[in-house]
């Protein structure tokens, strides 16, 4: 059954059938209950189905646009992690480089203080050449703990003596009795000297060889040095 129908159509139907029809104008429509028949009740129909159209694709473009808006928000989370973890990887090398700077600093400060320690013991109780020779031994008993110059022993470790008590050992020890100040023996049949003549050239002397006939004959040294750095 239509809902609109000519004229024509409408005089064609039987009595039963135009009583369901209302003319319309030149038409005659279906009276349908609750329908508006109207001209401007139709009219108000199609505005209030275009609004019902028109919100339909408002709700439509803002969920478009929270959905946009979470996937932005999405993105940028993940960028700010991203940030962040480059920046933790940046500050842990930065980190390690700083310490690796501070060990080697303090590497050098610590081995300038064993130098410093050892040479001042050595110079304390030899001489000259003597005591760059005995101050290569001394360092070898001293460490470095907790920033403060120890002694050990000769196995290296640590002891209660002071620096002043390795002095003294040092002094006292026929190990090192040629080089310490005032306990050199005499002879020990040091190359060179008045009356025995040179049986070595100094480039053939060894470094304790050297020290000895400084301490026997400092003339002859002299002399034999000079000569060497002459050539």
């Amino acid at each position: 059954m239509k809902y609109k129908i000519s004229k024509a159509e409408y005089e064609a139907l039987d009595a039963a059938m135009q009583a369901l029809y209302k003319a319309m104008g030149d038409d005659f429509v279906l009276v349908v209950e609750g329908l508006p028949t109207g001209g401007e009740d139709l009219e108000g129909l199609k505005r209030q189905n275009q609004t019902l159209l028109d919100e339909a694709k408002e709700a439509k473009r803002l969920r478009r646009e929270a959905e946009e808006a979470r996937t932005q928000q999405e993105r940028d989370a993940a960028k700010a992690r991203g940030d962040f973890e480059q920046l933790y990887a940046s500050s842990e090398q930065a980190l390690a480089a700083e310490r690796t700077r501070l060990a080697e600093l303090t590497t050098s400060i610590e081995r300038r203080d064993l130098t410093s320690a050892a040479s001042k013991i050595a110079t304390g109780i030899a001489d000259g050449e003597n005591a760059e020779i005995l101050a290569e031994f001394v360092q070898r008993r001293l460490k470095i703990v907790e920033g403060q110059v120890k002694v050990t022993d000769a196995a290296g470790n640590l002891t209660i003596a002071t620096l002043d008590d390795l002095a003294k050992e040092f002094q006292q020890a026929p190990r090192y009795a040629a080089l310490v100040r005032g306990t050199q023996a005499n002879g020990g049949g040091a190359a060179g000297g008045k009356g025995g003549g040179a049986t070595k050239t100094w480039d053939q002397m060894s470094g304790m060889e050297r020290v000895e006939l400084r301490r026997t004959n400092p003339a002859e040294h002299a002399r034999m040095k000079a000569a060497a750095e002459a050539k």
